[in-house]
């Protein structure tokens, strides 16, 4: 865990850091509908591919469901593409949401997501009915990749975000749970924390040392 002793920001990943995910759910549900060249969805992910190109709202919803339907071999609704790719996002569990609440006592925080408009517009909405609030309403500004047109690890989106919110480097503390996007934050001067999921490190464990109530 970084010393906190000079941070004034805290900058969020949000998949897998505070929403909990399951990407190889959507691949399962994707099987499920007919997609059969399950390596092209594994290699498309990993590489900068469909869905590089739609986290960073380069492609469209329609040409993001379209480009899939080439690789399912039935007829599928958008709504039956939607569920699937958004089968990978699970729950949001409230004491992540009350640790922000009670950092921002303290800090100043920001999210900061690789994400695309359909996920984007599933999870605001499944936190909306679930707790009643609005996402943006736990941070100074959430920024994503989708809107930025730049995707992490790309140091430009850290650098757009330190520029927009004149925020100090070295007084800004990034927590990812994919060390190729802390290292990048890092590059710039900014204090990264890798939240290391599968040893079983959740955010609350990142606090834990400060005696922070969640």
């Amino acid at each position: 865990m970084q010393n906190l002793h000079s941070i004034t920001n805290i900058i969020f990943d949000f998949g897998g850091v505070l929403l909990n995910i399951n990407p190889n759910q959507a691949v399962k549900s994707f099987q499920e509908i007919g997609l059969y060249d399950v390596e092209y969805i594994k290699r498309e992910y990993q590489e900068e591919g469909l869905f590089d190109r739609f986290e960073k709202g380069v492609i469209n919803p329609e040409d993001f469901r379209n480009n899939l339907r080439r690789h399912i071999k039935q007829e599928v609704s958008d709504e039956q593409i939607d569920e699937a790719w958004n089968s990978m996002l699970l729950d949001l569990p409230v004491e992540r949401l009350k640790l922000l609440l009670e950092l921002a006592k303290t800090y100043k925080l920001y999210l900061l997501s690789n994400t695309n408009i359909i996920h984007w517009e599933a999870y605001t909405k499944q936190i909306k009915e679930t707790y009643g609030v609005e996402l943006s309403e736990f941070f100074e500004k959430a920024y994503f990749s989708h809107d930025m047109k730049l995707r992490k690890p790309d140091v430009r989106i850290y650098q757009e975000v330190l520029n927009q919110e004149n925020l100090k480097a070295e007084e800004t503390l990034f927590i990812d749970d994919m060390a190729v996007n802390v290292e990048a934050a890092e590059s710039l001067g900014i204090k990264g924390h890798f939240l290391d999921l599968e040893n079983g490190e959740t955010v609350l464990d990142v606090f834990k040392a400060l005696s922070i109530s969640c």
